[in-house]
């Protein structure tokens, strides 16, 4: 194992490479569901989900699954259940079916009991009791490299969501090596999971458990634990704001000579999560979580992660990825700053 490797990331990316792995199997359902577009056309097939307003439809003559704007959508039916999300923060298991007779047009239940606007559907996702089928993410390469002199950049990141009724889990995956051939070579490694439970249309707890290891700041790792509590301040069809707080506890240890021990802090916890997308164009998913120290006064810490992608091809999307980490007072001499940017490729799933 290289040396620029932790267990904390052999860790990660095995959790992150199983969650992935699994996204690419499933099991067929029933392939009579119906769809029919605003300019008349019209397929039979299977509804594969709803989600950052695009309609992902197979039918038996398609090689792939197309992605359909949820918006030019008229008429949608489907003898099949499913777990339908709504902008206000709710969520049903039932059947449904878009008509277009009339302006509160998403109908839902027996003989479309509730009735609501198509574009206050948020997502529909299959009721699927295999774990694999409620997957969904992303994994992303980014290089640079400079031969004036030499130097090169390698970046891993990975993503995947797994949501069951009110709960989400969430593990993500950063990874950069950068350096000379005959240079200085440096690493960081971040892993980080994300447990979330809505508790209210507006309203989720949960909680994190993360590792950092970071070359530049001289951070051999850092392990952090804490619960929160979120509100989705803004929610519709194309963007999601929302904001977290809550208490969180690290352990971390400093690669210096002689050895140092490590050390326990407690910070309280702050953050916003920003989503946007545009049917088959854009998507900008941004998360900044701020860390006031409570057992050091003065020092601050900042994590941020965010990824700007345009779609290239099916599934395939090309962007820039950013990452950065802030410590207004490391306990040692160190860099405070460990910031990246990238190019890069990455695939959506």
């Amino acid at each position: 194992m290289s040396k620029n490797c932790c267990p904390a990331t052999v860790i990660g990316i095995g959790a992150i490479v199983i969650m992935i792995a699994c996204a690419v199997t499933g099991s067929a359902k029933r392939t009579d569901d119906v769809v029919v577009m605003k300019n008349g056309d019209r397929m039979t097939g299977e509804i594969k989900k709803l989600q950052r307003g695009e309609l992902t439809f197979k039918a038996s003559y398609m090689a792939e699954a197309v992605d359909l704007d949820w918006s030019n959508v008229a008429r949608l039916e489907s003898q099949d259940p499913y777990l339908i999300s709504f902008t206000t923060g709710y969520q049903i298991a039932e059947h449904f079916r878009l008509v277009d007779t009339d302006e509160d047009n998403f109908q839902i239940g027996p003989n479309g009991v509730l009735k609501i606007r198509q574009m206050d559907v948020l997502r529909i996702l299959p009721i699927e009791t295999k774990f694999w089928k409620q997957l969904e993410g992303s994994i992303g390469i980014g290089l640079n490299y400079t031969s004036g002199n030499d130097q090169y950049q390698a970046e891993l990141f990975a993503t995947a969501t797994y949501r069951r009724g009110d709960h989400a889990i969430t593990g993500s995956l950063d990874s950069s090596f950068s350096g000379q051939t005959q240079g200085t070579k440096t690493a960081r490694n971040q892993f980080d999971f994300d447990y979330r439970r809505r508790i209210s249309p507006r309203w989720f707890a949960g909680g994190l458990f993360g590792l950092l290891r970071s070359d530049q700041q001289s951070l051999d790792l850092r392990v952090t634990g804490g619960g929160l509590i979120g509100r989705s301040l803004a929610q519709t069809e194309r963007t999601r704001l929302s904001t977290v707080a809550g208490l969180a506890v690290n352990r971390e240890k400093y690669r210096v000579f002689p050895a140092q021990k490590w050390a326990t802090n407690v910070d309280a916890i702050g953050g916003l999560e920003f989503t946007t997308f545009r049917f088959s164009r854009t998507n900008l998913t941004s998360h900044v979580f701020v860390f006031p120290s409570v057992t050091t006064p003065g020092r601050v810490r900042t994590q941020i992660k965010s990824d700007l992608n345009y779609k290239i091809a099916k599934d395939f999307w090309w962007g820039f990825h950013l990452y950065e980490n802030f410590d207004s007072k490391p306990p040692i001499k160190a860099d405070k700053n460990d910031l990246g940017v990238s190019a890069s490729i990455s695939w959506k799933f």
